[in-house]
């Protein structure tokens, strides 16, 4: 009984340190699957090419000895802010709020709260009658929603809006939106429409700024279906893919 008590105590003290060792070993896998994964598709991108295999690879042992660099200087970091090495529950609780916020600020927890949903579609019952009536000027891509639209409606009220998903795919400052054929790609992932843009913010705010978006009045005059709602639980997702950068890096003595 004693010894289970015992053990008990000794988890409870070293939680944080095992939560880190966790890190760093998933850190550890995760570059090694990366590195795996970026080999294989640069031996089929290269066309046999010996030279450019080798650059490739000579780049991709570069930025994995970035990342391993940039372990070794969490790790420094974590040894600064707690230089005696003892894990005490206050300090746990510092460092579990402190990756709590950055978490929240970034996008990769679930939110919700207030605001509106903007539904945009493809104006097809538009498109069957211009084909009928003149076929000779037909042109299908003036009756669908485009990659260029829900970035121009976005870059028009996104400051407003505390956190964004479209069809489930969560922006944040990396996410990007583009078109590869006639699919629209969001975070990597395709969307089809209907389009539902999910804003979370003050829905009267939203809705005042979505009115004047000169992207918003453009869709109208072409008669793409668009529908505003309001909702007071908008459930927003987690932000679920990679989050890197290559060129920014923290400023020298910066301190958290």
């Amino acid at each position: 009984m004693r010894s289970n008590i015992a053990m008990h105590e000794f988890l409870q003290k070293n939680r944080f340190v095992f939560s880190l060792s966790l890190i760093f070993l998933l850190a550890g896998i995760a570059i090694s699957i990366w590195v795996r994964t970026w080999s294989i598709n640069a031996q089929i991108n290269a066309n046999s090419e010996n030279q450019n295999l080798v650059d490739v690879i000579n780049q991709l042992e570069a930025e994995t000895t970035e990342l391993e660099q940039s372990i070794d200087q969490l790790r420094t970091e974590l040894a600064e802010q707690n230089p005696s090495g003892i894990v005490t529950d206050e300090y746990y609780a510092k460092i579990q709020q402190q990756l709590a916020d950055t978490q929240f600020y970034s996008g990769q927890t679930p939110v919700s709260g207030s605001g509106i949903i903007i539904t945009l579609n493809d104006n097809t019952a538009g498109a069957e009658a211009a084909q009928q009536a003149d076929p000779a000027n037909y042109f299908p891509e003036n009756y669908i929603i485009h990659d260029s639209n829900l970035r121009y409606l976005l870059n028009d009220i996104a400051y407003l809006a505390e956190a964004i998903a479209i069809n489930d795919q969560r922006i944040v400052d990396t996410s990007n939106i583009r078109c590869v054929g006639t699919v629209i790609i969001v975070n990597s992932t395709r969307v089809a429409p209907p389009y539902e843009i999910s804003l979370i913010g003050s829905p009267a705010i939203l809705e005042g700024a979505l009115q004047e978006s000169s992207q918003y009045i453009y869709l109208k005059n072409k008669n793409m279906p668009i529908k505003v709602s309001r909702s007071e639980n908008l459930q927003l997702p987690a932000y679920t893919g990679a989050i890197s950068g290559k060129y920014a890096q923290p400023a020298e003595n910066s301190k958290p």
